[in-house]
């Protein structure tokens, strides 16, 4: 979908605010969502559900709305936040509660700064793709304490 073929106004489920669209090349040619990213706005869909009336077709076809941020976040106290193991719970108290983790989480990065790793300096090879063996590199390939086995 695009604004500029769609022969309607894109608006706030809400409000009817209007809505308009970040112009951005995001997607391929054949996309039919090219640069769908609505500026200031949640595109919100749905498949339809088992129990609904409304919108139920069970052929793949979707139904949308766009909310406005200004509605979202009036009435962020209704919604629901879902997790990856598909638990609900209060949209507001989801977010405090990963906004704590997220300051606990800095906190401890700025208590313990990770010191950055270096790789291994990559060993030089012959023509052959073997690896070229100087005296230094011998020596650190030796055991510490020669071996009195025979």
């Amino acid at each position: 979908m695009n604004d500029k073929t769609a022969p309607f106004k894109l608006v706030c489920l809400i409000c009817g605010k209007s809505i308009s669209l970040l112009d951005a090349d995001l997607f391929d040619e054949d996309s039919n969502d090219k640069s769908f990213l609505p500026n200031g706005a949640m595109e919100l869909c749905s498949y339809g559900h088992y129990g609904t009336t409304f919108f139920d077709p069970c052929d793949g076809t979707q139904v949308a709305a766009l909310i406005c941020d200004e509605c979202m976040e009036e009435r962020s106290s209704r919604l629901l936040y879902i997790n990856k193991q598909r638990q609900l719970k209060p949209f507001d108290i989801a977010m405090k509660e990963l906004e704590e983790r997220w300051k606990a989480e800095k906190a401890e990065r700025e208590a313990n700064p990770v010191v950055p790793q270096f790789l291994p300096e990559e060993r030089q090879v012959d023509e052959d793709g073997y690896p070229i063996i100087n005296e230094e590199s011998f020596r650190t390939m030796l055991p510490e304490k020669p071996s009195t086995n025979n």
